[in-house]
């Protein structure tokens, strides 16, 4: 469940104005890349939330409420049952994280620019392996079981592990290298999309400043 390059995926048609590559697709959870051509479209989000990271063309989504400008880096959420009409000026291409589980209904949240996005004072990592990693987070959305947001780190290694959620990220700049406990190692550049399922466990080493956006999946393990 790894794309390296979320900008050169090559996509399947599914339809009219839209195309996509599946990573999950389990009846609860639906993770990929998706597209879509210039034209108008619109309707309800029913009973699903969804985080998207928007990272190729131009768009604007209206609602009750105002509208979006969807750019390169916006990062945002839809909650159930969210009315909205897009209309897309330049094609896109976004990552999404679909959750279909019952939850309630809230209001949509935007940030425009998630390579920009101010993260606070770094702090050190609480296990380090090697060097002096320094990390920052911000959230952006948290609802129901999904949360999003930004985070960035300096060089060092150090362990991740996955205890009960899911997370979905998308690098936005940087280079690191992502090992998993029994083998696989990913090759982290901007654009790398990966899944690191709940459960797993492994060694990140940052070889340059890395940010990424990211998506948390709750209660999957």
């Amino acid at each position: 469940m790894f794309v390296p390059d979320i900008h050169t995926v090559p996509l399947r048609h599914t339809g009219g104005l839209f195309s996509e590559h599946s990573l999950v697709d389990d009846g609860e959870l639906q993770i990929g890349v998706w597209a879509a051509a210039p034209g108008t479209f619109g309707g309800s989000t029913g009973a699903s939330d969804e985080v998207m990271l928007m990272v190729a063309g131009r768009a604007t989504v209206a609602y009750a409420d105002g509208s979006f400008d969807l750019v390169p880096g916006a990062l945002w959420s839809t909650p159930h049952d969210w009315d909205s009409q897009w209309t897309v000026h330049q094609e896109i291409r976004k990552m999404y994280v679909i959750d279909n589980r019952q939850g309630a209904p809230a209001q949509a949240e935007y940030e425009g620019n998630a390579f920009a996005l101010e993260l606070g004072e770094a702090t050190p990592r609480p296990t380090v392996i090697a060097g002096d990693p320094r990390e920052r987070s911000r959230d952006v959305s948290v609802h129901n079981r999904l949360e999003a947001g930004v985070w960035d780190c300096t060089p060092g290694t150090f362990p991740f592990r996955r205890d009960g959620y899911d997370e979905v990220f998308c690098v936005l700049a940087g280079h690191a290298t992502l090992s998993f406990d029994g083998g696989m190692s990913f090759d982290l550049r901007p654009g790398s999309m990966i899944v690191t399922p709940a459960g797993s466990t492994g060694t990140w080493t940052v070889h340059e400043h890395v940010r990424k956006a990211y998506v948390i999946v709750n209660d999957r393990g």
